[in-house]
């Protein structure tokens, strides 16, 4: 785990950080849990045009999209979009308590104690309902933030000039809306991101997890953003594949590996960034004791 003077320097912390992360794989075994989850959903959602899951899954999307969707290619248009809409209780109710496990197992790693991976799985499980809050409320934020992008969205897609600022503004804005989305989604991990070791270390109830969060931000609020940030930037040839190949013009299988591809990423941005995030809280809870 790094030590005290490496906190001080984001990319060196970084590089400890993974090389803990390497050198511990026992750390992301939570993390797999969570990427075994996620290509299941897309599995079902794949054969959700087939039967028996059509019984289910086809008059939901006759009725909400139409039943040309559940016939090739539009099946696979479809797919991203559903994904999409499954990812808020999946983070809620499965994410966020496989990350607070690896919390866990970094805290019993950084102690050099025995890693009982059931033993902590349980232990998490009895602040569950304080991850599920947190889940929400982070979760919320990015939901409201999200919301009031697209109110700007909105607004660019109104102006009609074809040169000059207001059309650079209008170009910035629409063209640059998934990566404006990422920057908003690692400023609500950053708001966040000592919540889940607060609970998971200090056994803290949500309300109060809150308050060791911010405390922590206090003063290193930037140096956790640019920990956030950095593994982050991982996701970016995902967005630039999604945003620069006309994907429809292909076959429409690519927006099926380009999804599964992504959960791979995530997954790893995840590890990388609450490895960094649960080290550098550990250092600072030596650092006041």
């Amino acid at each position: 785990m790094p030590n005290h003077a490496e906190h001080k320097k984001i990319i060196p912390f970084l590089k400890t950080s993974v090389n803990a992360l390497l050198e511990n794989k026992v750390i992301l075994f939570p993390f797999a849990l969570v990427a075994f989850v996620q290509l299941f959903i897309i599995e079902i959602l794949y054969f959700s045009p087939r039967y028996p899951l059509n019984v289910f899954f086809g008059p939901i999307i006759s009725k909400i999209w139409s039943p040309a969707y559940l016939e090739y290619p539009l099946n696979f248009l479809l797919l991203p979009k559903m994904f999409q809409y499954s990812q808020m209780p999946i983070y809620i109710f499965v994410s966020s308590f496989f990350i607070a496990v690896a919390v866990g197992i970094i805290a019993a790693i950084n102690a050099d104690q025995k890693v009982n991976i059931g033993a902590i799985i349980k232990k998490t499980f009895s602040s569950y309902v304080h991850l599920i809050v947190a889940a929400i409320i982070s979760f919320a934020l990015v939901a409201v933030l999200f919301k009031l992008f697209g109110l700007v969205f909105t607004r660019a897609a109104q102006i009609r000039s074809t040169t000059g600022h207001f059309f650079m503004i209008k170009s910035i804005v629409m063209g640059g809306a998934p990566y404006f989305q990422l920057l908003l989604s690692i400023f609500a991990t950053t708001l966040f991101a000592y919540v889940i070791p607060a609970i998971v270390i200090d056994n803290k109830k949500v309300f109060s997890a809150l308050m060791v969060n911010f405390k922590s931000l206090k003063g290193a609020f930037w140096f956790t953003f640019f920990i956030v940030l950095t593994p982050s930037l991982l996701f970016m040839p995902i967005l630039l594949l999604r945003n620069s190949i006309p994907l429809d013009f292909f076959a429409p299988e690519l927006r099926l590996m380009t999804l599964v591809f992504s959960v791979f990423v995530m997954v790893l941005i995840d590890a990388i960034i609450y490895t960094a995030v649960t080290s550098f809280y550990l250092v600072k809870k030596e650092e006041n004791s």
